[in-house]
Formats: C-alpha cells, structure tokens, sequence
C-alpha cells in the first residue's frame, strides 16, 4: 500500500515555486512510492495540471490561513510524510513539531528573503529532529549554510523538456541579430533595471546586433519599478518589453534566442536558466543568483558580479554567439547532470522521496 504525501504549497499560480513543485511531483509520482495530496491557500493557473497529475479529490484550497483545530489534527494524522514547498507556509511548521511524522521543507527563499518578508519564520536550528531542510540549488544552500549556520541540503528543482514547443509567436523577431531573453517577474529583485543600464551603455554597432524581449508578471506592490522600466524601454529600439507570456511562447523564444539572461540581485535559481541550459543555449548570469554555483564563467555559461561585467559579457556574446556553442553544451551537461528529471530522481530516491 502506498504511503500518502501532504505537499503544503501557498498557491497554484504560473510561477516559480508551484512550477518546480509540479516538476519534482511529476518525478514522486513516477517513482511510484507515495499517494499525493495538495493543500493550498489558493488556485491559479496551474489547479487544472495539479488535477491532472494527483486528482482534483486530492486537492484542498484553504479558505483564510488559520484552520480550525480539527483540521489541524487532519493534517497529523492522515498522512505518513508532509512536504512543505517554500518559507512563505512557515506556519504549518508549528503543527508538525515533536511528531513521529518526517516534513522535509523545501526554501526556494533566500534568508534575507525570508527575514523581510516572514518574522515569524522559525529559527532552523529550533525544529524538533523530523524535520528535514532542503534547498533549491547548492548556490542557494550555501547561502542558507552561511546565514543561518544550517546544514540545509540540496533537492534540485527538476526540469523537464516539454512534450510539444509551438514554433508559432504573436510578432516577429529579428533574424540578423543576437537575441537575448530575460523571463522574470518585473520586481527589484530580478535585477530588470541592472541589464538596462548596460543595454543603455552599449556602443551603437552593438545596439544594431543584439535585440533584447523581457517578459514577465506583474506584480501590483512592484508597479512603480515595472512602469518606469517600460518607459526607459520606450525610446529604445532594440529592446521588446512584454507582460506575462504562455508557457508555451515563453518556450518557443528560449528555441529562437542565443542567450538567457538573469541580472537578479537575489535568486536562489533561477529557473528560466535551467530551462536555457536544456535547451543548449547560453546563459549570462549575476554571481547572486544560485544558479552561478553550477556555471564557470566563460566556460560553461557567463557569470558576472559588477556592471562592468556584465557590459563585457554582453559584448563578447553579441559579436561571437556564432562561435560559443561548446559553451551552451557544456551548459546543457549541467542541465543534465544536475537538474533533469533522471538527475532529480536519483536525489529523491536517495533522501526517500
């Protein structure tokens, strides 16, 4: 008989952490070991391919955030694990303390993250032994190592190659310059504002190669930053500006572009350049991001740590992309060795997922 899982996730919505939780229950679901159950705060765009892949019996939407004590003594006592997707449903953590009942957590944050946006969230070293941590990235465990003094461990977060990628787009892109992508949400963090300056810093020849499309989500406390990004954008010509995409068009640029950019100041990840490296394109990262843990600058991707930086790498890759593609395939055997699905169950099987 299988055990039964409990994944606690904050929401369903298109974004980071329900992608990558929907990516490593596709591979729980594989190994075939666990029954699965989700408990969420809300829906969002990917319910109808969580109820696909566990059941839509097999999904609970919360109303509000404090559940009666009887439900609490449900979530005890129903299930044999329970995995906690991210630090924002911290407060599920004082509900599983002291039990003979395994959580493995899993922090897609990083502390200073977590310490602006969750005061309640629990010193580490403060759980009771049934807790495991893990991180999304040896980069972003490392981080978390340093802060806290906690040996958090590393699950990758699993990406797969989607089934059928539409070679269709809703305009035309250029077919005589180097593309770049940056696929984030327009918030500070993603550094948006960073890669401009240095698109601005670019010499004219340069402008006239490269061509750069920024999509993303919006979010309503980020507004300012996202409006005075667009109209920075506005009286430039080699830069297209969008809001969120499809999947599957976010896809079908990443298979037209040379390179994915992610200027972050802070990310764990990210994801769009493990999704760069699979599909064997370069990939320029900032040396905050976790994901720079795995790239060797100039050998398997492009790490930068200072505008200056960024602006040479930027350089370099408009006038050789052509050249660099031992480059992107070093990059992809990073994507498989460390983040594919077969990579990703491997660490599952170890950690008893």
């Amino acid at each position: 008989m299988k055990k039964r899982l409990l994944c606690i996730t904050p929401d369903l919505s298109q974004s980071g952490a329900p992608i990558a939780l929907y990516g490593l229950l596709r591979i729980i679901r594989r190994n075939n070991k666990y029954e699965i159950f989700i408990l969420t705060y809300g829906a969002g765009e990917l319910l109808a391919s969580y109820s696909d892949l566990v059941g839509q019996d097999h999904i609970d939407i919360l109303d509000g955030l404090n559940p009666t004590s009887e439900f609490r003594q449900r979530l005890q006592k129903n299930y044999d694990v329970i995995f906690l997707n991210t630090a924002a449903v911290y407060t599920f953590s004082f509900f599983y303390q002291n039990l003979d009942l395994p959580v493995y957590w899993w922090i897609h944050e990083a502390p200073s993250l977590i310490e602006d946006s969750f005061p309640g969230f629990p010193n580490p070293h403060l759980l009771s032994p049934n807790f495991r941590l893990f991180a999304p990235s040896e980069g972003a465990a490392a981080g978390f190592r340093a802060h806290y003094a906690y040996d958090i461990n590393t699950l990758p977060v699993p990406v797969d190659i989607p089934s059928e990628i539409s070679q269709e787009l809703p305009f035309t892109l250029p077919d005589d310059r180097c593309i770049f992508i940056i696929p984030a949400a327009y918030t500070y963090i993603k550094g948006q504002d960073i890669l401009l300056s240095a698109i601005n810093s670019l010499p004219d020849e340069y402008r006239k190669q490269s061509y750069f499309i920024f999509c993303g989500y919006s979010l309503e406390k980020q507004a300012q930053y996202k409006n005075a990004l667009f109209e920075v954008v506005s009286s430039l010509d080699n830069i297209l500006m969008l809001e969120n995409l499809p999947r599957n068009t976010v896809y079908s640029l990443m298979n037209r572009c040379h390179c994915i950019i992610a200027p972050s100041r802070i990310d764990t990840i990210p994801l769009s350049i493990v999704e760069g490296m699979m599909f064997h394109k370069l990939t320029l990262v900032s040396s905050n991001t976790g994901i720079s843990h795995y790239i060797r600058d100039c050998e398997n991707g492009f790490v930068f740590s200072d505008p200056d930086g960024l602006l040479k790498r930027l350089l370099l890759i408009i006038n050789d992309h052509s050249s660099l593609t031992r480059i992107s395939e070093r990059g992809y055997d990073v994507y498989n060795s460390c983040f594919s699905p077969d990579a990703v169950s491997s660490v599952c099987n170890k950690i008893g997922l």
